[in-house]
């Protein structure tokens, strides 16, 4: 049966199978520090021969390279030759345009953020956004002392609709951009190829990979900044949704006769739950001449200023962050309705605020899901490097894929995408 399963393999089955195995190859390199070529043998079930053809190919390209003799074979035969992945190998470009800023990080071959480089926002200017960008990239590539020879792929993030197919950026109501040709211009500007996600999905795959959520086959990476928005995992695959809009939560409407949004209508939930919506309630009571401690603040008025405030007694603080953990555990409540996930990780500014509002957040959620037991409702672990972090990973995901070994005795296919 074998035999007659292998003669009916075609061409692209052949390739197929090739690619598999070139992958789990190169993944068990570049996890394993040193490894020789035995020990690969004995750890992806493939043939020593098969590992030695890929092993030479990967030694000629410079994605591997021989690092001396390991012990001694047993029998008293020759020591193993050792092998290792070669860090300098290749360079990818992680690219973030925020509301506040567009930054710009350049990784390893193992996706390890090296340098990073920031602009101003490009707020309303998505016409220079990529001549920008390329100027940051210059900037951090002579910083990581790179060439740009060795960049194989960028990805980029923005806060907004990204329609997969086409990379345009759709629309991104915080940065005043629609209809933006985001992939197209940043390919023809630097010369690489591009992948372009929201930053919720690229932060979503990131968290899943070397984050909070390594390890959880379903979860929710809720982004709560100037905006809301999900990135949706499902049995270890990120969830794009027809065109790559899914996530948007933080334009479903709460509040008919709430807060305008950037989108053009009212009372979405980022008007309300977001860190934007706590600092306007902050600047209002300000404004108000209410008495609160948030008046005195020095410099900046952000989330962490507001939790302290309330940490230390503060009324209007403490009303400010009760008001958006209730609105933000009933938007959480809707996930967990609808995609019953085993876990929703916090991203973004909203961290800032500290575990009480975590713990807010909590018990908003326990009142409004249907079943929340047994659902965590953790930070981010990444931090503000999570955009950034996933942008990387899926411009390696563009050019070399990634597959992992599940379990002792099978090897799976997974990509970069899969967690």
């Amino acid at each position: 049966m074998r035999e007659r399963h292998e003669s009916m393999l075609g061409k692209g089955d052949n390739q197929a199978i090739r690619e598999v195995n070139r992958s789990i190859i190169l993944d068990l390199v570049r996890r394993a520090g040193r490894v020789s070529r035995t020990e690969l043998a004995r750890r992806s079930k493939l043939t020593k021969p098969t590992v030695s053809t890929i092993i030479d190919e990967f030694i000629g390209d410079g994605t591997v390279r021989e690092v001396g003799l390991g012990e001694s074979l047993s029998g008293g035969g020759r020591p193993a030759r050792l092998l290792e992945f070669n860090d300098a190998s290749a360079a990818y470009l992680g690219i973030h345009f925020g509301v506040r800023a567009t930054r710009v990080a350049v990784a390893d071959a193992r996706g390890i953020i090296r340098v990073v480089r920031g602009r101003p926002s490009l707020r309303n200017a998505a016409a220079r956004a990529s001549k920008v960008v390329r100027s940051a990239v210059t900037e951090a590539l002579q910083a990581a002392k790179i060439p740009w020879a060795r960049v194989a792929a960028a990805g980029a993030t923005v806060p907004g609709l990204v329609d997969q197919e086409t990379g345009v950026c759709v629309l991104a109501p915080n940065l005043a951009w629609q209809d933006v040709p985001l992939r197209e211009a940043l390919q023809d500007e630097l010369r690489v190829p591009v992948v372009v996600n929201n930053i919720t999905q690229a932060s979503a795959v990131a968290e899943g990979r070397v984050g909070a959520a390594r390890g959880v086959r379903s979860y929710v990476w809720l982004y709560v900044g100037s905006g809301v928005g999900a990135g949706i995992v499902i049995d270890g695959r990120l969830f794009h949704g027809q065109s790559g809009f899914s996530g948007e939560i933080g334009h479903c409407p709460v509040s008919e006769d709430g807060p305008p949004c950037g989108c053009g209508r009212r009372g979405c939930l980022e008007t309300v739950a977001s860190t934007m919506a706590l600092l306007r309630a902050a600047e209002d009571a300000i404004a108000g001449k209410q008495a609160t401690r948030l008046a005195r603040v020095e410099g900046r008025l952000d989330v962490a200023a507001i939790a302290a405030a309330a940490g230390q007694g503060d009324a209007v603080a403490k009303r400010i962050l009760a008001q958006g953990s209730e609105h933000l555990g009933r938007g959480i409540s809707f996930l967990l309705n609808i995609l019953n996930p085993e876990m929703i990780v916090l991203g973004g500014p909203v961290i800032e605020a500290g575990e009480p509002f975590l713990h807010d957040v909590r018990a908003s959620v326990a009142r409004h899901a249907l079943l929340p037991r047994g659902v965590a409702i953790v930070p981010s672990t990444l931090g503000d490097r999570a955009e950034l972090t996933g942008s990387v990973l899926l411009a390696m995901e563009k050019t070399v894929r990634s597959y992992r070994i599940v379990g002792s005795h099978d090897v799976r296919a997974r990509s970069a995408t899969e967690m």
